[in-house]
């Protein structure tokens, strides 16, 4: 049985935050990338008292240490503060957004979650929230950068 559910195809923003005058903030980020393109990512900085991540996905599969899936969890704690990622995909969208977890797994898309996306001369930097309106966007700080773009 196949699933009804569908990533974006585009980014979708926070409607709490916008709700409060912030029309910025990012919920999840959909990237456009072709079949083969080799990023970077790199974890720049670590605010909070909680573990802090990244999830990843496209339509068919990402490769990250010679692993091959769908979807990958990049935890800043364990992963290396910079990791090649080999994108695969048919539709040209990489799909982005930040997790955490509290000690009772991974959370994420909570109502105040989110990030701010800059764009970069190679790619895109984001600034992370995990919970609460209170924030500066530093609970995690990374970076998404084109190593080789397939043609």
């Amino acid at each position: 049985m196949m699933s009804t559910f569908e990533l974006p195809q585009k980014r979708i923003f926070n409607s709490a935050f916008k709700e409060r005058g912030r029309d910025d903030v990012v919920k999840v980020d959909v990237v456009q990338i072709a079949d083969g393109d080799l990023l970077r990512l790199t974890f720049d900085a670590k605010n909070s008292p909680w573990r802090q991540g990244v999830w990843l996905k496209t339509d068919t599969y990402l490769v990250v240490d010679q692993q091959k899936s769908p979807s990958v969890q990049l935890w800043q704690d364990t992963a290396p503060d910079e990791l090649l990622i080999e994108c695969h995909t048919l539709n040209g969208c990489l799909h982005i957004y930040n997790i955490w977890d509290r000690g009772a797994g991974s959370e994420s898309q909570s109502w105040t979650s989110g990030m701010l996306v800059e764009d970069l001369p190679n790619g895109r930097r984001y600034r992370c929230n995990d919970i609460g309106f209170e924030t500066n966007f530093t609970k995690l700080i990374f970076r998404i950068e084109w190593l080789s773009r397939a043609t």
